[in-house]
């Protein structure tokens, strides 16, 4: 199955909408799909719900591709990211 990750910390009105990110990135992912959102989460770190949730997915084998429409949706963290990483490789 694919994943969509959206995050949006804040509501700005230069800022693309969940909604709109999600609608973007259905156009990358397969018919069978799950999509992830975060509201009002900062990227700074990966204490967000939705995020830890699409993550324990991936580790069990149920994810094979994640979908964002930026990379700082998924983390804006070098370190994080570097963990991450080693998570999806596996």
């Amino acid at each position: 199955m694919d994943a969509i990750y959206a995050r949006q910390s804040v509501d700005k009105a230069d800022s693309l909408s969940i909604q709109g990110q999600i609608d973007l990135c259905k156009k990358q992912v397969s018919e069978d799909y799950k999509v992830y959102h975060d509201k009002g989460y900062s990227g700074k770190n990966t204490n967000r719900p939705a995020f830890q949730r699409m993550m324990e997915d991936v580790e069990k084998g149920l994810i094979q591709k994640i979908v964002v429409y930026r990379l700082d949706r998924f983390s804006r963290s070098i370190a994080d990211f570097g963990r991450l990483w080693d998570v999806l490789k596996k």
